[in-house]
């Protein structure tokens, strides 16, 4: 939880010009005031949408919850590991992400190497080949 009187501190100083510092705040609490300020922000649309940062954050979340949770003896066990099972799965969705960024972006050097290879060969050929390429994308 955003602990509120460092929240109402942070107000105060900000409306007085005051420089303040959030290195007393955790991790947590960074997290919960970004969130706050995130709500406050313009509408964005799903273009603008940064996936890779928005699964970390997530990522970064569940790992906080499980620390704490698992130094919690009143914590049920079964908690426990509804939380753990969360951090894996959250870590899965990450390595996806990352295979299908490698692959994609190899995809697009490959294709530029292409090209370029292309730029060398009779028009006639280089036509036939990215007839049969359009048909392999559709």
């Amino acid at each position: 939880m955003i602990d509120n009187e460092k929240l109402q501190t942070l107000k105060t100083e900000a409306k007085g010009g005051a420089t303040h510092s959030l290195a007393n705040m955790t991790k947590d609490e960074l997290l919960e005031l970004k969130e706050l300020l995130d709500k406050q922000m313009p509408t964005m649309s799903l273009s603008n949408l940064n996936l890779e940062h928005e699964l970390l954050l997530q990522y970064d979340r569940v790992k906080t919850l499980q620390q704490e949770v698992m130094h919690d003896d009143s914590v049920p066990a079964n908690q426990r590991a509804q939380v753990a099972n969360s951090v894996a799965t959250t870590l899965q969705h990450l390595i996806k992400m990352q295979t299908e960024y490698s692959t994609a972006e190899r995809f697009k050097a490959i294709e530029a190497l292409m090209i370029k290879a292309m730029k060398s060969l009779p028009v006639d050929v280089a036509t036939k080949f990215l007839e049969e390429y359009e048909r392999i994308e559709t």
